[in-house]
């Protein structure tokens, strides 16, 4: 009897620099029953040859073109016109080992849970590591544990890739198509909110790969004014659920997360620059004002407050930083 159908979903980009070792590596996956969905977000370089000639050797390929319109349409056409079980993502910038689906398949089927995860090598481009993300050795979780997990974002982080989603799970949601990054960000937690079984493995099988120019190293205020979006977005649900675990410990990274996009966004512009951005922040930080110090820590207490109410004078203090 064949293994169940996963779609496989590529959005992809000017990847003419990566995209082959990627689906070299799709290609080669040791779970053969894929259908793998290359959505072309209006490539203009030579992305178009490089997956073509996959699809000529490969019948499993599919090919979707779009205009240039972002990385979360790419996505929702490639969730769309996806006709399998289970679902997963690797983006075109990347690439896994070749038990990279086997494994994901194994542990959700082996556990009968509704996401899998496995881990990541972060990798500069000549393959040295740049990070170790933090493990545990938890590997099963009820959805509400799951769930704090990724609002913490330290054990499970908010990407798409390195996932194995039932398909029930994940095709009658979208990527916000306004925001032009973090859209992962702002939509994993929906993806989990529907989840009542959740598993993991340290085994690190998808090679993310940190480049020079990757929004991490260069965020712009622009970009970071599009990541405040997302976490408050992800506040608000938060907010609306509470049936969380760990509140104060979530409620610490979202002030984290706050004050780090706060300051890129103060050390990049001049005063007239992102007035009402800046005001839109300062005022959501009413909303962290009634947590103790002893849940957010004291750094964050003070800065929140040295924000919102004297913003000339914090402004002042981090440029000198």
């Amino acid at each position: 009897m064949n293994n169940p159908l996963i779609s496989l979903i590529i959005p992809c980009y000017n990847a003419e620099k990566t995209l082959e070792k990627c689906l070299i590596s799709v290609i080669a996956q040791k779970y053969g029953n894929l259908e793998i969905i290359i959505v072309d977000d209006g490539s203009t370089d030579g992305s178009m040859q490089i997956y073509t000639k996959y699809q000529s050797r490969d019948e499993r390929i599919k090919i979707i073109k779009q205009e240039n319109s972002g990385v979360s349409k790419a996505r929702n056409i490639g969730l769309k016109s996806a006709t399998g079980e289970y679902i997963c993502f690797v983006d075109s910038d990347d690439w896994v080992d070749a038990n990279y689906c086997a494994k994901l398949f194994q542990l959700l089927t082996n556990e009968n849970a509704d996401i899998a995860i496995i881990e990541a090598k972060y990798e500069d481009e000549n393959g040295q590591i740049v990070f170790e993300k933090p493990t545990t050795t938890e590997t099963t979780f009820d959805g509400r544990k799951a769930l704090s997990l990724l609002l913490e974002d330290t054990v499970i982080q908010s990407h798409p890739w390195g996932k194995l989603y039932k398909s029930g799970l994940i095709k009658d949601l979208s990527f916000p198509e306004n925001l032009k990054c973090f859209e992962d960000y702002s939509t994993l937690f929906k993806i989990f909110d529907k989840a009542e079984k959740v598993v993991r493995s340290n085994d690190k099988l998808y090679h993310y790969i940190q480049r020079d120019n990757s929004l991490s190293h260069d965020l712009s205020p622009e970009t970071a004014y599009y990541f405040y979006i997302a976490i408050m977005e992800v506040f608000r649900f938060w907010q609306g659920t509470r049936k969380v675990e760990n509140q104060q410990k979530i409620a610490k990274n979202f002030v984290k997360k706050l004050l780090m996009v706060l300051k890129r966004i103060l050390r990049q512009t001049s005063k007239e620059e992102m007035k009402s951005e800046k005001e839109a922040i300062r005022q959501s930080f009413n909303l962290f004002l009634k947590y103790p110090a002893k849940a957010i820590g004291l750094e964050y207490y003070f800065y929140l407050r040295l924000y919102y109410y004297f913003p000339n004078m914090y402004t002042k203090l981090i440029s000198k930083k």
